[in-house]
């Protein structure tokens, strides 16, 4: 998660206000999240259980095959990535027996992001790790630019598919236990989230609430992962394509 509005921030602004920053509109959403149901309805139900035992990575590791990871995915990059992994501040919230949470803050342009997480060892830490690097890297190369949160979200999805592709490539036993975590959290987001979005959309002056961004975020950064060039998704990371320029370019609307 990036750093989402405050709470009394959030209470002053609506649907319509979050439909308006994303030059969106309920019937385009409602296309996405059809969209979003129908590749989900597709692809085969995950195994409830491995055969194979998941080999706990600590967290040193953990964090170093994120970077592997993203160095893999923007090639061409590999500095500002080096750069914002190596000043970026990374502190362990520990929350035994709790839910895992995870915030990256934006310390503004010429500071480092600052992310909070918790770690177990298990597939869904490190894919949490590669998420909030995915806001870290956003944050630095956008450099100060203002990024609407379903850009900045899609940065961070990005993310999660660079480490799952990586682990992949690597042939890593780890593959699919990190699949397997990372169904799991889209059946939530294509889910009871996509479920919720869907019924605020009828509802002009709901409270703005920053889970709409991760339904369309998440469909979209697949559809950018399997459509665009590694170049115009650094693009996306420096805060110059926009929801609408996303469409265009995964073909969602015509060019």
């Amino acid at each position: 998660m990036n750093d989402p509005d405050g709470v009394s921030q959030r209470k002053h602004h609506s649907l319509s206000d979050w439909l308006a920053l994303h030059e969106l509109d309920p019937a385009t959403c409602r296309r996405i999240l059809d969209a979003m149901e129908r590749d989900a309805a597709g692809k085969p139900a995950a195994p409830k259980r491995l055969n194979s035992v998941y080999q706990e990575l600590d967290l040193e590791a953990a964090w170093l095959r994120t970077l592997e990871a993203m160095r893999d995915f923007l090639s061409e990059h590999q500095s500002i990535i080096d750069d914002t992994f190596e000043k970026t501040a990374k502190i362990v919230l520990d929350r035994p027996n709790k839910s895992r949470k995870a915030l990256t803050l934006d310390n503004g342009p010429t500071e480092y992001p600052t992310i909070f997480y918790s770690y177990r060892g298990e597939p869904a830490d490190c894919l949490i790790i590669a998420h909030e690097f995915g806001h870290a890297l956003q944050i630095r190369a956008s450099r100060g630019k203002f990024v609407p949160p379903i850009i900045r979200e899609i940065c961070a999805f990005l993310g999660e598919g660079a480490l799952l592709s990586h682990a992949l490539d690597c042939g890593e036993a780890q593959y699919k236990h990190l699949v397997q975590a990372w169904r799991e959290d889209d059946r939530k987001y294509c889910g009871p989230q996509r479920d919720r979005l869907y019924a605020a959309l009828l509802q002009p002056d709901a409270p703005y609430r920053y889970s709409w961004n991760y339904p369309i975020a998440r469909y979209l950064a697949l559809q950018i992962s399997e459509q665009c060039s590694r170049e115009w998704i650094w693009s996306v990371y420096q805060g110059k394509s926009s929801v609408q320029d996303v469409l265009r370019e995964t073909g969602f609307f015509p060019s």
